[in-house]
């Protein structure tokens, strides 16, 4: 039996072969982006901050979309900088600054980038994009998203009974 293909045929076979391909290419870059993310993480937490922010930088060029790379390198950058001279830390704090605000905007519920970010606007220089302005407008996003994790925590409860922590009262009168 003879299978006669026309040129259609050809093109939805290299269409599906190109999509075969691609998909593989993207799995092998999310594994390998999160293996150089690991790597820059441990050389971090050991106090590696050159290695550490070339990883990271790896990564990010493979998955620039991962707020979690952003933000372990802008912590990387901050730390280097605290450990260089003067006009060094001047360019690493704006490296700094850059990868958390791109981290914030990649994930903008994430307290903890969030945290982050407002300590630096409080500590940096005006010339340094520090704001106390800036810092308190984050401040008032991070009480927004505790509060509507308190919330959210209680309505999903089953317990008639609930118990009121220091939170609901801190979530209350800032509502209220």
């Amino acid at each position: 039996m003879r299978i006669y293909l026309n040129n259609d045929n050809y093109i939805v076979s290299f269409i599906f072969l190109l999509c075969l391909l691609l998909s593989n290419k993207i799995v092998i870059a999310d594994s390998e982006a999160e293996s150089l993310y690991q790597s820059g993480l441990q050389l971090f937490d050991n106090a590696k901050f050159e290695n550490s922010i070339e990883k990271l930088e790896n990564a990010i060029e493979l998955r620039p979309d991962v707020a979690k790379y952003h933000h372990i390198l802008a912590k990387s950058y901050g730390r280097l900088a605290e450990e260089s001279g003067w006009l060094k830390a001047i360019k690493l704090a704006k490296e700094t600054l850059r990868h958390l605000e791109l981290a914030a905007e990649l994930d903008p519920k994430n307290t903890e980038i969030l945290s982050d970010l407002m300590k630096y606007y409080q500590e940096a220089p005006i010339f340094l994009g520090g704001s106390t302005k800036k810092a308190n407008k984050i401040n008032e996003k991070i009480k927004d998203i505790e509060c509507v994790k308190v919330t959210d925590t209680h309505t999903s409860s089953s317990s008639y009974t609930t118990q009121i922590t220091s939170k609901d009262i801190e979530c209350a009168n800032y509502k209220g």
